[in-house]
């Protein structure tokens, strides 16, 4: 079965409520003042099941151009379009604004209803129809079928009710999967139920007992306690449905016109790209002009900033920046509608292309030359727009939320990529994603960072590691951006540019072999440290050695850092201690801790290893730090676990 929505059209009292109801025997005004007034108010709902089983929904529109605002409330969702005239009244304003509106809202089929067609001669209704087929030419309607219909006698209808059937065969349907979307266009209490709202579904499938989130500042969980379609009780409703949910949990005082119902909590933007074409006539929009936003069924001011021109007029069609006043859930690909700041004209419409972009201050032609390839819709561009934005891995979890999609269309963008401009990575996190110049660039930055590495580093026997590389690729601690970086690392090691070295990444034609003069040079510095004992020298007298040796001074700092990373001299703060004297100072202090359960002063420690009283202060902060000791006022005492490693 397909799940289709046949919207109505044209101008008030050319008889579209009269032909849902001679078509399906259900009334659309059910509001007094409708009656009362003999026009459509407020949005009508009705459905129709075809002889072959197929059931359409139908959505009655006002069209009286004081609720243009209700009609487009209703359009918003709509697969086809069943436009009606009248045959004693021909072509009006609001046939023209609302063939417009189809139009911009992206309906490409339907069919054209001449009705009242009892009221007129034939003569004049060849006529009518003749001057309907001008105003159609060069439209989507150019080609529908056109019928004669009479609601009050049933002309035409069971050929009309035969046109509709081809129509659906021809009408695709909206995708079931995806997020869940449902625009609210009414909601009441009922007795013994609870808060109810109805809307056109969007996208996606939603189930019975499901959570839904109303979308707004504070989006809470909400259950699905019932859901109805077209009338009767059903286990889910789907895209293309005309559908009335139960809500548990919900006040009837938290919702409004407008607000979004959806299956995950959506991010509300202010700021969209999007192309407007602009139809109204003999008018011209300036760089920033202010006009009414409108799309599903909410409606906001909005400031429109035009990107690619600095006038825009009347059949032109522009890149935009739109500046909502109040943020709304959209998505890429989402029609809508602009209208003047009185919002009584329409002045045309378009279609969003990033709903999450930057605040477009300048107008470059590299931002313009983005924007153009985004036109259409296609998910691999945007995805990519994304990640050139981040400069860094995405998931496509993080890639779904900001453009509110689903995480399986972010997949699905990556298989349709071309050239694989898009480049997925199987991680911890799931699915992760890089552009293909990011990871070009990436491989760049990693053998530059081994390179300057060595400079840095020229008696390391070992490479830079995977902290210091987040450090400066300015990552995040996480799997998903590790494991990118670890494969590109696997990568260049293939491709033998780098070579992996215990965890750490060389050049691949640096040996890591330090020159005999060097090496000299070290052996003569750590023979020094040695020498001197517990009398740590300043690093002033050591640069005296190192002059005698031929060390320039910024060398004699690489030196100092290689030893002390060989673990042969310890650096306690400014002072360097050869590593056999403080092994020889923490093998003296633990045989002495032994036998004195009374602990040990740092004047005893002094004696004990015969240095001055600030190394000894050094070296017994060191030992605390090691747990080999613990401090208790002026002692020191032996850990309990360094007493039984040394019994």
């Amino acid at each position: 079965m397909k799940h289709i929505i046949l919207g109505t059209s044209g101008h008030v009292d050319h008889g579209k409520t009269a032909l849902v109801r001679a078509l399906t025997g259900i009334e659309c005004d059910t509001h007094r003042e409708e009656r009362e007034r003999g026009i459509t108010i407020h949005l009508g709902f009705a459905h129709y099941q075809l002889p072959s089983g197929e059931r359409i929904g139908i959505v009655d529109v006002p069209g009286h151009r004081d609720f243009i605002h209700t009609m487009l409330g209703g359009a918003s969702g709509i697969d086809a379009v069943l436009l009606v005239i009248a045959a004693d009244s021909g072509v009006m304003p609001q046939t023209r604004e609302h063939m417009k509106i189809m139009e911009l809202l992206g309906v490409t089929q339907g069919l054209v209803v001449i009705t009242k067609v009892d009221l007129v001669p034939e003569e004049l209704l060849e006529i009518c129809e003749l001057d309907v087929r001008d105003f159609l030419a060069g439209s989507f309607l150019a080609e529908a079928p056109l019928l004669k219909v009479s609601a009050k006698t049933g002309r035409g209808i069971d050929e009309l009710r035969a046109a509709l059937g081809r129509l659906v065969d021809q009408v695709a349907e909206r995708p079931a999967a995806g997020i869940f979307r449902l625009p609210i266009d009414r909601s009441f209490s009922v007795s013994g139920f609870g808060t109810v709202v109805t809307g056109t579904v969007l996208g996606g499938t939603l189930r019975r007992d499901d959570t839904v989130y109303l979308q707004g500042i504070n989006p809470k969980p909400l259950r699905v306690r019932r859901l109805e379609c077209y009338g009767a009780e059903v286990a889910a409703i789907q895209a293309g449905d005309r559908a009335a949910l139960n809500l548990a949990g919900l006040d009837r005082t938290d919702v409004q016109r407008g607000l979004v119902l959806a299956d995950r909590i959506l991010r509300a933007t202010s700021l969209v790209d999007a192309t407007l074409a602009l139809h109204a006539p003999e008018t011209e929009l300036g760089i920033w002009s202010q006009a009414v936003f409108l799309a599903g069924t909410a409606e906001r001011q909005v400031r429109v900033h035009l990107l690619d021109r600095n006038r825009l007029g009347t059949g032109e069609t522009a890149l935009v920046q739109l500046h909502l006043q109040e943020p709304l859930p959209l998505q890429p690909g989402d029609r809508f509608v602009v209208r003047n700041s009185s919002c009584d004209v329409t002045l045309g419409g378009g279609q969003v292309l990033d709903a999450s972009p930057l605040h477009h201050r300048r107008r470059p032609v590299r931002l313009i030359e983005s924007l153009t390839r985004l036109i259409g819709s296609p998910l691999p561009e945007l995805v990519a727009l994304e990640l050139r934005r981040a400069r860094r891995p995405l998931t496509a979890k993080e890639i779904a939320a900001n453009l509110n999609l689903d995480q399986e269309e972010v997949a699905r963008a990556v298989a349709s990529s071309p050239a694989k401009t898009l480049v997925p990575f199987d991680t911890k996190e799931g699915l992760v994603l890089v552009s293909r110049s990011y990871l070009d660039n990436l491989g760049r930055l990693l053998v530059a960072a081994a390179r300057d590495f060595r400079k840095r580093n020229p008696l390391a026997r070992q490479g830079i590691d995977l902290e210091e590389l987040r450090g400066l690729l300015h990552l995040d601690r996480r799997p998903a951006h590790d494991e990118v970086v670890l494969a590109t690392l696997g990568q260049l090691v293939e491709k033998e540019k780098l070579k992996e070295v215990g965890r750490t990444w060389l050049l691949a034609s640096d040996s890591g072999a330090i020159d005999e003069t060097v090496l000299r040079q070290i052996a003569a510095i750590e023979e020094y440290l040695r020498s001197c004992g517990m009398q740590t020298p300043l690093l002033s007298q050591i640069a005296l050695v190192a002059d005698r040796e031929g060390v320039a001074e910024k060398d004699l700092r690489t030196i100092l850092h290689h030893l002390t990373t060989l673990g042969k001299v310890v650096k306690i703060e400014d002072s360097y201690i050869h590593r056999t004297v403080v092994d020889s100072c923490r093998q003296r202090l633990v045989e002495y801790l032994l036998g004195h359960d009374e602990g040990i002063r740092v004047s005893d420690f002094r004696d004990l290893v015969d240095g001055n009283r600030k190394i000894c202060l050094l070296l017994l902060a060191r030992f605390d730090e090691e747990r080999l000791t613990y401090r208790k006022g002026d002692l020191r005492f032996l850990s309990t676990a360094a007493r039984s490693a040394a019994l």
